[in-house]
């Protein structure tokens, strides 16, 4: 029999994931929400189903049969949809009488009946999760019902095993608010820190040996008749959501995962600007600051990847003769170190308080109980965009007077501004035409790809120098040679750079 969830023309599910360090599930379970409620146990056991060639995985969709005691359901899930913080995904369950899935239940659902097609009669277990569950039925305030579960336990495929610590805070109905008020007084209890990663994609990572990588931020789509409030949270919430999902492949140290992870708090800070006199200015100074904080971990580690990554390979052919691997291999070194540093905060506390404290004072309001907005209210963003797009564009330009003739920290203002206004661009375009917006990025990209190689020129210089000065007198010569292969190249870039920032000034504003 079908169940109503499984009938739903757009079933979700909306979660917050963390993993659970060793010690802090008896600190949580004191918390005195979780000791007022008995709670449930389950042994849960899931095999995951997929084609050989991932059929459902290309249509974006797990499937797997769960044993919980004598029961077992099959449950679809699609990947997170949502642009926040919380996972949200379409969820889709039957109760069924049979260890392996029935494809007839997705076939009756309009909304994976295409998936059922490409599977039938092709399916294959992949990999299965043997779980210990220990849940409690948590009662919010008069309309808000969550679950708190802990699970504990191995994903297996194959020979390879993964073991499983996480903590789950699922909403069962209601608004989000008392979800992330939870969250929060959670973290403040114990050791926690913030994961985006499904068992899903952990099995398949673990069959496979590839996990998913980096992750671009989602577009975005507006209406024109947004409200400016709702268009600050919305746009705010998904440079968090952009920063956690990217949480994953950063601590597995991959370089584009710690790269988007950089973007996105780039991006948080450029919004927050974007919108700062309408922005209680306390409460947004105290974030601007984290955020900063975490951004300086990441963007040291970022320059390290991108001298190992890409500067030293690229001038190692010019500069075959000078062992410039000797310089290679102390910097990865340095660059190991910057990885570590970025992982200890990725797991630390602070990171986690920020992101949810940043959820609950720009989604929902929870630090500030008149509002996080002097002005917003009532607006339509559409209408508002053009002077929060004016007030950037006025940044760029009185930055770039005299282009020619800036100082290596004019150039670096200039670009960290002009960064800006490019994210700025990207969130408010979808209010503009197409061809205006991309005739005016294209001329802001090119004088951004002149700054950003004078950038990457200065930072080459100041790591090669922190190279040698840190007891390494050996690496005097290949620094030295790098640094006069690098400053040629800083030249080249800059001869271009007036030009480029006046045809920028001569573009037209496509918001005007």
């Amino acid at each position: 029999m079908t169940s109503p969830l499984a009938t739903a023309l757009n079933p979700s599910e909306v979660e917050l994931k963390f993993h659970l360090p060793e010690g802090s599930r008896v600190l949580l379970e004191c918390y005195p929400a979780l000791a007022a409620v008995a709670p449930a146990h389950h042994h849960l056991v899931s095999t995951y189903f997929d084609t050989p060639d991932r059929a459902l995985d290309r249509f974006g969709l797990t499937l797997r049969v769960r044993w919980d005691g004598e029961k077992r359901i099959q449950t679809v899930k699609s990947r997170s949809k949502g642009h926040g913080v919380a996972a949200s995904r379409g969820e889709w369950e039957w109760p069924i009488e049979q260890d392996i899935p029935e494809v007839a239940l997705l076939s009756k659902t309009p909304a994976l009946a295409a998936a059922a097609c490409a599977i039938k009669g092709r399916l294959q277990p992949a990999f299965f999760t043997d779980i210990r569950r220990t849940t409690y039925l948590l009662h919010l305030d008069s309309g808000t019902t969550a679950e708190v579960a802990f699970d504990e336990g191995d994903i297996h495929a194959g020979l390879a095993r993964e073991p499983v610590s996480e903590l789950e805070i699922e909403l069962k109905n209601g608004g989000v608010e008392p979800l992330y008020r939870l969250a929060g007084a959670l973290l403040s209890t114990a050791p926690l820190w913030l994961m985006s990663e499904s068992k899903a994609s952990r099995g398949w990572r673990l069959r496979t040996g590839q996990g998913a990588g980096a992750q671009l931020k989602l577009p975005l789509r507006f209406k024109r008749s947004l409200c400016a409030d709702a268009g600050f949270r919305q746009l705010f919430g998904a440079t968090l959501g952009h920063l956690t999902v990217n949480i994953g492949p950063t601590l597995r140290g991959d370089p584009e995962g710690l790269h988007q992870a950089r973007i996105a708090i780039r991006e948080a800070r450029a919004i927050l600007q974007l919108f700062d006199p309408y922005l209680s200015a306390d409460s947004a100074r105290r974030f601007k600051e984290a955020l900063r904080t975490h951004g300086q971990i990441l963007g040291a580690a970022r320059d390290w990847d991108v001298f190992c990554l890409e500067t030293l390979p690229a001038a190692m052919p010019d500069l075959s003769s000078e062992r410039l691997e000797d310089l290679n291999a102390a910097a990865q070194v340095e660059r190991q170190r910057a990885h570590e540093a970025v992982a200890a905060a990725l797991r630390g506390r602070g990171f986690s308080e920020m992101v949810l404290g940043l959820v609950c004072w720009s989604d929902v309001g929870a630090l500030a109980p008149s509002g996080h907005d002097t002005g917003l209210t009532g607006r339509k963003l559409s209408t508002l965009a053009s002077s929060l797009l004016d007030r950037a564009s006025k940044r760029v330009r009185r930055r770039g007077r005299h282009a020619g003739r800036l100082s290596e920290t004019g150039r670096h203002d200039l670009r960290k501004s002009l960064k800006k206004l490019s994210l700025d661009i990207e969130a408010l375009a979808p209010f503009y035409g197409t061809n205006a917006v991309k005739r005016y990025r294209r001329r802001s990209e090119a004088l951004e790809r002149i700054l950003g190689v004078a950038n990457d020129a200065a930072v080459t210089d100041g790591l090669a120098h922190k190279l040698v000065a840190t007891n390494r007198a050996a690496l005097s010569k290949p620094a030295y040679a790098l640094e006069h292969w690098n400053r040629v190249r800083g030249r080249k870039a800059l001869i271009g750079l007036r030009a480029a920032m006046r045809n920028l000034r001569h573009q037209p504003k496509f918001w005007s």
